[in-house]
């Protein structure tokens, strides 16, 4: 187990390489952009949604990085046995710490965009209240999800390589539906009972209750994160485990 967490971290600290090219420019703009994208949010559509929704900037910043996470992970996670088919071949490791490596990336991406995160929920007055402690299961779950959708996609890929296409334009016609910078209660019944029931949504509901309004969310949406989660994550680990060695005859 060791061994194995030791891999992960070696792979993920790979990633984080790549990814900045050990530029510390690149570490504050990953911690700024989620912060600069909410104030462009708020300048455009404040006037229309601010009157109506309590601490707006801290409603949607709370929104987009959760499904910011959702989206970075599940997007880089595509590619992720072909672009490592060389260390994948040669290599004892599991197939999986390669998926893993890109989610954990996404995460720590998700804690950068926190800091400034904080700072918008202490100007906002957001509501301390021991609730805000359901944000660590609220984030090991949504991790679940994101983690058996990478499973899932990283396989597809090999077989069919247009599905990155293909998800990254329904993750565009996705983010519409999760509420993230409207109310759910400003749209009919049926469309709301659409919304409530889309994965991403349950997450980021208990989120912006918890941190931002010191509550704890209806029951309903901590069983639907769970059972979206580990439904997810049990079915991508079934299909990678299925697929994970003839798929290295594809790449």
């Amino acid at each position: 187990m060791r061994e194995y967490l030791n891999a992960l971290w070696e792979l993920t600290k790979r990633e984080l390489r790549r990814k900045y090219a050990r530029s510390y420019l690149g570490i504050l703009w990953s911690s700024l952009y989620p912060f600069l994208r909410m104030l462009l949010v708020v300048f455009l559509f404040s006037t229309i949604f601010d009157k109506g929704i309590d601490r707006y900037p801290a409603y949607y910043f709370t929104g987009y990085l959760m499904f910011e996470f959702f989206n970075v992970g599940s997007v880089t996670s595509v590619t992720t046995l072909r672009d490592n088919k060389d260390l994948l071949i040669k290599s004892k490791l599991s197939k999986k710490t390669f998926v893993m490596s890109r989610v954990n990336t996404a995460f720590i991406n998700l804690l950068l965009g926190s800091i400034p995160y904080i700072g918008v929920l202490i100007y906002y007055k957001a509501i301390l209240t021991p609730a805000c402690l359901l944000i660590i299961p609220d984030l090991f779950f949504l991790y679940l999800f994101v983690t058996g959708m990478s499973y899932i996609l990283s396989i597809l890929y090999v077989y069919f390589k247009d599905i990155r296409n293909i998800h990254v334009q329904l993750l565009n016609l996705w983010r519409f539906f999760i509420a993230l910078f409207y109310h759910v209660d400003w749209v009919s019944p049926g469309v709301r009972k659409f919304i409530e029931l889309n994965p991403i949504y349950s997450f980021i509901k208990i989120s912006r209750d918890c941190l931002i309004y010191g509550r704890v969310s209806e029951g309903r949406f901590f069983v639907q994160a769970i059972l979206y989660s580990v439904g997810v994550y049990l079915l991508g680990s079934i299909i990678f485990e299925a697929k994970k060695n003839s798929v290295l005859l594809r790449l």
